[in-house]
């Protein structure tokens, strides 16, 4: 596992930019969270993260459009398993660190290491939806 995208197909994954800019948004959002919360020694960057929400106009996404642009987004986490996380964690000062590509800061990088260990029974990780509105 590489932080390198070349090599690291999940990290290239992620790079790839959704057609809906605000999917892809959304996506980023939830992938850096993801990301602090289940990477060991992560951390998520609250003034980056502010700071990418006003410059992506996040709060600009309303009613349909968020809807439309929660379920683009989620649906990119569909399979997301242990295997996809421990890549990305590896890639995570790739693409959040200080002179990420996806974002730049929004993650303070930790050990490259998921916080969980495997269980072959069941690899899939779920994620919550995002939250759609009315």
């Amino acid at each position: 596992m590489t932080g390198d995208p070349a090599t690291n197909y999940y990290l290239a994954q992620a790079m790839k930019p959704l057609a809906n800019p605000d999917a892809q948004t959304l996506r980023v959002v939830k992938l850096a969270n993801t990301l602090s919360n289940l990477c060991s020694g992560a951390s998520l960057d609250k003034k980056a993260l502010y700071a990418y929400m006003t410059e992506t106009r996040f709060a600009d996404i309303k009613g349909n459009a968020y809807n439309e642009a929660a379920f683009l987004a989620d649906s990119t986490f569909r399979y997301f398993d242990y295997r996809s996380l421990a890549h990305l964690c590896a890639g995570g000062a790739y693409l959040f660190g200080p002179k990420g590509h996806l974002a730049p800061g929004l993650l303070k990088a930790g050990r490259s290491k998921p916080k969980m260990s495997y269980d072959s029974q069941n690899p899939f990780i779920p994620l919550p939806p995002l939250a759609r509105k009315s």
